[in-house]
């Protein structure tokens, strides 16, 4: 898998609190070492890992670790992706 690093230069990184963007290029790094079957599971998993450091993330935050993955996964798991992030959509608006 190749490093894909544009997403240090995307114009949502530079308003981001360094700790975060340190904690999206070990994110980065994890998603180019798990193999292409685990990636959806590793996706899920971020949002404990950062919990657990004390790091939550907007929005427009996490939508940025979702493009970040896409660029990694297969058709079936952005299939998936999509799927969960229209549910969560529609969770959010229904709360409203």
């Amino acid at each position: 898998m190749t490093t894909n690093a544009g997403w240090k230069n995307d114009p949502r990184i530079q308003a981001m609190n360094p700790e975060k963007i340190r904690f999206l290029d070990e994110f980065v790094g994890q998603i180019q070492r798990t193999p292409r079957p685990q990636l959806m599971n590793r996706f899920l998993s971020i949002n404990m890992e950062a919990q657990k450091r004390g790091i939550s993330f907007s929005s427009q935050e996490t939508e940025l670790l979702t493009d970040i993955l896409l660029d990694y996964m297969s058709p079936e798991d952005k299939g998936r992706l999509d799927l969960l992030r229209m549910l969560s959509r529609k969770i959010g608006s229904a709360k409203q």
